[in-house]
């Protein structure tokens, strides 16, 4: 835990090395002291079809969404998408220079009681 799911429009001016930029997100997550490592599971996804606002070809999106087990307070919420955002908005510099770039961060909460996780392999914990 957490989980982390990156969205983003097809149509930025940036192709980070998506690899790195997740790297970046887990350490950004890991240095804030609340989480390990080992316990990270990120993901990108494109969106081909996508409208953003009045669906001009100038507009562009990045949505992190960050799902953690619920029971944090809301100022330790605010610290995790600050961290997080710090990340996301070096990482599309062409497409905030030339385009109508909206960035989002938000950190979702999952029902404990619910949530289960299996691990397999020899090294599974």
């Amino acid at each position: 835990m957490p989980h982390c799911i990156l969205e983003a429009s097809d149509n930025l001016l940036d192709t980070p090395d998506w690899g790195a930029l997740l790297a970046s997100l887990h350490a950004a997550l890991v240095g804030t002291g609340l989480f390990k490592e080992a316990d990270l599971k990120s993901r990108v996804i494109l969106h081909r079809h996508f409208r953003v606002a009045d669906g001009a070809p100038d507009r562009a999106f990045a949505t992190l969404d960050v799902q953690i087990l619920e029971g944090r307070d809301d100022a330790t919420k605010a610290r995790i998408s600050e961290a997080l955002m710090a990340v996301l908005a070096g990482a599309f510099p062409r497409t905030a220079a030339a385009m109508r770039l909206n960035l989002t961060v938000q950190v979702s909460e999952l029902h404990r009681a619910s949530y289960r996780r299996a691990t397999s392999g020899p090294a599974a914990t």
